[in-house]
């Protein structure tokens, strides 16, 4: 920068006085302390739900909305394929002495192609109790939800995991995923059949029940025991025929699953008309357990006439 010398101006004593008052001053600060601020750097985290219980990623970040049960259905029945391929390979390598595969040829030449088929069905089914239901699992989740919706009509939209409402609807604590320990994602599965069919005002019916002052049950906590007897008969290789049976008489249910799937809900009739008709309170539940249990290993086609005379007599 040029000197006032070197431009030629001439200047005075005020003048001079002038320019050293100016030279002397202070600078002024630095406007909201500029030089103290750095620049923001902005990091989006992935989405975390803190519950108090427990801390729960999500991959997928949608609210849990309802599923059909053919979408849950073809996706667990898909996770499992995917999941027991490998299993499936170690297997077959223990499988391959000539014992065992003689005894696989005996089987199949005594035994008619329905019959195979439905058995395979039905391996496929206690596969389910294998996976336990997780609760980071998106679709599990929404099998859940969905089930709570069609119980208590709710049209809340949920983006959070765990809570006291599940405990509205029979389980024991805010996190469902405890009490399916014992029988896996099977009867997750068959609690949302129940909900997601045509017996649904029935669900409905003693899931209201359930409240009852005198006589109340956690509904889910009881379908899950339910479905645990509908494993161990399913287990039994002459309960399995008996089944079959049922099909070929009846000719509505053509499926294990279908079949399962009214076992089930007749099993939760048979204990609601129990447990209202005699009075019980919650002391009595595993003597109705134990009274379902004997009735589908000895009768089960008593089970399911009981069934369909209790439409019957609604319709009429």
């Amino acid at each position: 920068m040029a000197d006032l010398d070197d431009i030629g101006i001439e200047i005075n004593d005020t003048d001079e006085r002038c320019i050293d008052i100016i030279e002397n001053c202070p600078s002024p600060p630095p406007p909201f302390h500029r030089d103290n601020i750095q620049q923001e750097i902005i990091i989006q985290p992935p989405v975390i739900f803190n519950d108090q219980e427990q801390r729960i990623t999500l991959k997928n970040i949608v609210p849990f909305d309802n599923i059909f049960f053919n979408d849950a259905k073809i996706y667990l029945f898909e996770t499992m394929k995917n999941n027991s391929s490998i299993l499936n390979e170690t297997k077959k390598k223990s499988d391959q002495n000539f014992f065992q595969r003689f005894i696989n040829f005996f089987r199949s030449a005594i035994t008619s192609h329905n019959t195979l088929e439905f058995n395979r069905q039905c391996e496929e089914l206690l596969n389910l109790t294998t996976y336990s239901c997780n609760m980071s699992d998106c679709i599990h989740i929404r099998i859940l939800y969905t089930i709570y919706r069609r119980l208590t009509n709710s049209k809340e939209i949920f983006y959070t995991t765990l809570g006291p409402h599940w405990e509205d609807i029979g389980f024991q604590t805010s996190n469902p995923e405890t009490d399916f320990r014992s029988t896996g994602l099977f009867s997750i599965f068959f609690l949302l059949y129940f909900v997601d069919s045509m017996y649904l005002p029935l669900a409905k019916q003693i899931y209201q029940f359930s409240h009852d002052e005198q006589q109340q049950f956690p509904f889910c906590c009881v379908g899950i025991n339910l479905a645990n007897i509908l494993i161990k008969y399913l287990r039994r290789t002459i309960a399995r025929m008996n089944v079959e049976k049922l099909i070929d008489e009846k000719q509505t249910d053509h499926t294990a699953i279908d079949l399962s799937g009214k076992l089930f809900i007749a099993l939760y009739l048979n204990f609601y008309l129990k447990w209202k008709d005699n009075l019980y309170t919650i002391e009595y539940t595993q003597q109705v357990f134990n009274e379902l249990e004997q009735l589908i290993m000895n009768r089960p086609k008593i089970l399911l006439e009981e069934f369909d005379n209790y439409f019957q007599r609604k319709q009429t």
